[in-house]
């Protein structure tokens, strides 16, 4: 009895599976290609294609605005400047990381770890402030010891975020 239960299980299991094989798209958006081993010669499908995208971007793409910089453009082009890659951090945030910094200590690449730990200190927990000195002392960010760093971190944060 058991060995046909799980048979039946199995069988149940594979069935599932087996109509779950295909995969369907049913939308009007998209366009059928055909595989590269689908016995077709190159220029029949790439001129088949084409008609299609060019059909199918006129009558169902909208048209970008006169205003866009990317319309028309052809080819990809070097990127001359990019934005800050800085997060933008609001007021109190960065004046207690220049606390910090005014103090002796380099943030850079724990801002967010500092400002999370500020914040926990603004709750009433000094665990994370104490591990947070120990990690920066071990990393030579600051010449403190971590006592030291420890009672900074906290008057930087009573002062600035709590």
């Amino acid at each position: 009895m058991r060995k046909t239960a799980i048979a039946a299980l199995l069988s149940a299991a594979g069935l599932t599976l087996a109509a779950c094989g295909g995969a369907t798209v049913d939308s009007d958006d998209v366009t059928e290609t055909q595989s590269p081993a689908a016995p077709s010669s190159a220029e029949e499908t790439t001129t088949a294609t084409s008609k299609e995208a060019s059909t199918e971007s006129s009558s169902s793409a909208p048209a970008a605005p006169a205003d866009d910089p990317a319309a028309g453009e052809g080819a990809a082009s070097e990127v001359e400047n990019t934005p800050d890659a800085a997060p933008m951090r609001p007021e109190k945030d960065e004046a207690f990381l220049e606390a910090l910094r005014e103090g002796g200590v380099n943030v850079e690449g724990n801002e967010e770890q500092l400002v999370g730990t500020a914040r926990t200190i603004c709750d009433g927990s000094t665990v994370t402030r104490d591990a947070v000195a120990g990690q920066l002392v071990e990393q030579q960010a600051t010449d403190m010891d971590v006592e030291e760093l420890s009672e900074l971190i906290e008057t930087a944060a009573r002062d600035n975020l709590c």
